[in-house]
């Protein structure tokens, strides 16, 4: 215990100087602090719940004010979640008892109406400025409570990211007609956060904490992030962030009045839990508690997980096939590939789409490929982990012409990543990422248009009869197999998709798909063919 207790303090102490500047303390001791325990992009990590609830009953211990709080994306990344389409996540999260809540926009996999069905289930208020209903044009939920400590009054606002919409499944925010009726203010977002903060201000709070879903992304032309939430705002005090799987204790941002403002997330999967303590004279400051390395975790919630766990085992485990190699969207040194170049599970992938719906080409994104699949023993467990979304197959029917849209959009942003890039099959091409990208957006961070000289050439199909490689005909149709989310919803921005002339829905998930493929094409086995990429994809400008 000593040993554990050694590496849990020097850890903290490690993060907290690091990252805060203004103290290295972990356990402040004064009762009348206020303690926020926070954390973000849980992903169905549900083993760090023992230890989060177990830091919620050591703080409650030394002082009276403890409030937690989740940063959003906990109901969906992994199979418990997908299986139960989340309702296990918000069983876990009201035993542990969070207080309040902001929409994460895998919140949305699973659809609107199960959506609101899983926060009404939850014990925790979820708080959220800028989802919008536009029949009303009234906020689906509370955009801000403010929460009284004895002397000290602090708001807790929420907020998603305006991008929520093409970053879950677009057709979920459309009316039968095919138009939007919610909305998450990306046209005038920094707008929409200001009137919360100066009603919680007008209202009484001495401290304004953000609990946000936006994410620090950087690279790719037209992401909004929650740096520029800050540099458009004023009167928060800390952002505590999620969506961009990032850690830092703390990084000082400067507001539109010049102020730092304090940015601060865990990671991602209970890598880390966060403390926010604030001072009874309103001075506050953030740390990170590594989870590996806390040494309590609270029983009850161990075994409400493993019951759980216990019950969904049967299926999970299934053996579906083996591999003789290892398929991975992650190099041996944990860098995520599949989303701005080719990998061995997105060929694979792709070629699975394509093989068992027999079309012309598969195209995959490298999105929706959130694990890796093992050498050796491949579980169903390990399927649903890959594919958590059950997204629907099907065959789109389009052009060449659309289809030089879409391989264009797919490496608009290369080398920076997009969960957009596209995987194939029965296709390869050439891109040239050092010419400025002609795809043009809009504010919605959609396809609109080319503008310029393309980055694609050297476009070729698979013919099948000869089984060579032959030029894309611009003004020939061709059959893609892809993703519902991708053909049919427009996932990702790749609105180009809905002018394909036909959709075949395929009538069968993406993980059934993979079954498929291995048990009818592969005889359940997958070989040396997939050791290495295919040059299906080639960045000449690298």
């Amino acid at each position: 215990m000593m040993k554990s207790l050694s590496k849990f303090a020097l850890f903290v102490c490690i993060l907290s100087v690091a990252g805060c500047g203004n103290s290295n303390r972990l356990l402040p001791g004064p009762e009348k602090d206020v303690i926020v325990l926070y954390e973000n992009d849980v992903h169905c990590a549900v083993d760090g719940y023992a230890a989060f609830a177990a830091l919620k009953d050591e703080m409650k211990v030394s002082h009276r004010f403890v409030t937690t709080v989740s940063c959003g994306d906990f109901v969906q990344g992994a199979s418990l979640g997908a299986a139960s389409h989340g309702r296990y996540m918000i069983d876990i999260m009201n035993e542990v008892g969070y207080d309040f809540v902001t929409l994460g926009n895998h919140e949305f996999d699973f659809g609107i109406p199960r959506q609101q069905e899983l926060m009404s289930g939850l014990s925790a208020e979820c708080l959220c400025c800028n989802f919008k209903d536009l029949r009303t044009g009234e906020v689906i939920y509370a955009p801000y409570r403010i929460v009284h400590y004895g002397g000290l009054d602090v708001a807790f606002i929420g907020m998603s990211t305006p991008y929520t919409i093409n970053s879950s499944t677009p057709s979920y925010f459309k009316d039968e007609n095919g138009r939007y009726i919610y909305s998450f203010c990306g046209d005038d977002f920094c707008d929409v956060v200001q009137q919360s903060v100066d009603r919680a201000r007008a209202e009484g709070a001495d401290m304004v904490v953000a609990i946000s879903h936006i994410g620090d992304e950087t690279e790719g032309e037209g992401l909004f992030n929650s740096l520029e939430m800050i540099a458009g705002t004023h009167g928060i005090d800390v952002v505590l962030d999620g969506h961009s799987h990032s850690t830092y204790a703390a990084r000082m941002v400067r507001n539109d009045k010049g102020e730092e403002v304090t940015l601060t997330s865990t990671g991602t999967k209970f890598h880390n839990m966060g403390v926010l303590t604030i001072h009874p004279d309103g001075s506050f400051n953030t740390s990170l508690v590594p989870t590996e390395f806390y040494p309590r975790r609270d029983s009850w919630i161990e075994k409400v997980v493993q019951g759980i766990k216990d019950g969904y085992r049967k299926i999970a485990e299934q053996v579906i096939f083996t591999s003789d190699v290892r398929l991975g969207s992650y190099d041996t040194e944990g860098k995520r590939l599949c989303r701005n170049q080719e990998c061995n599970i997105g060929d694979f992938c792709a070629d699975a789409y394509r093989i068992v719906l027999d079309a012309d080409m598969g195209m995959m994104g490298g999105g929706s490929i959130r694990a890796d699949l093992p050498e050796g023993e491949v579980t169903f467990n390990d399927i649903y982990t890959m594919f958590p979304f059950e997204n629907g197959a099907c065959k789109a029917f389009l052009t060449g012409a659309l289809i030089l849209d879409a391989l264009e959009y797919s490496v608009s942003l290369a080398p920076a990543e997009f969960g957009g890039f596209l995987h194939v099959s029965g296709l390869r091409f050439e891109y040239d990422s050092s010419i400025p990208t002609p795809v043009m957006i809009d504010t919605k961070h959609n396809f609109s248009g080319i503008k310029g000289e393309r980055r694609v050439r050297k476009v070729e199909i698979l013919d099948k009869a000869s089984g060579k490689y032959v030029p894309l005909d611009p003004s020939r149709t061709y059959t893609v197999a892809t993703s519902s989310y991708l053909a049919k919803d427009c996932g990702d921005g790749y609105t180009m998709m809905a002018d394909c002339s036909s959709i075949e829905d395929s009538g069968i998930l993406d993980t059934d798909i993979i079954q498929r493929y291995v048990e009818n094409y592969k005889d359940r086995h997958v070989g040396e063919e997939y050791a290495g990429t295919q040059g299906r994809i080639k960045d000449t400008g690298r």
